[in-house]
């Protein structure tokens, strides 16, 4: 898996998912760091805001709020330290 500085929000929370499996290992620079999970409510004249509601929960029990997502392996070149 190839993070960056552009892997954010449902991204971000794939990697996370995807970070217990033995047969994935991230590639590259930190995540956008958006992994806090925001609810959409709709007001009484029906426009529609958007409100963080929520933390993001990692497989280990650690909670992340907009904190960047570390890959293991820190690179400038993921794709080719991925095909090592």
């Amino acid at each position: 898996m190839i993070l960056n500085r552009w892997t954010a929000s449902s991204d971000e929370l794939t990697a996370l998912a995807l970070e217990t499996n033995p047969n994935v290992k991230p590639f590259g620079g930190n995540s956008a760091g958006y992994t806090s999970i925001s609810d959409t409510y709709t007001m009484y004249n029906g426009t529609k805001v958007n409100i963080t509601a929520e933390k993001s929960p990692k497989n280990n029990g650690r909670v992340l709020f907009n904190n960047k997502i570390k890959p293991d392996v820190q690179t400038n070149k993921p794709v080719v330290q991925a095909n090592k």
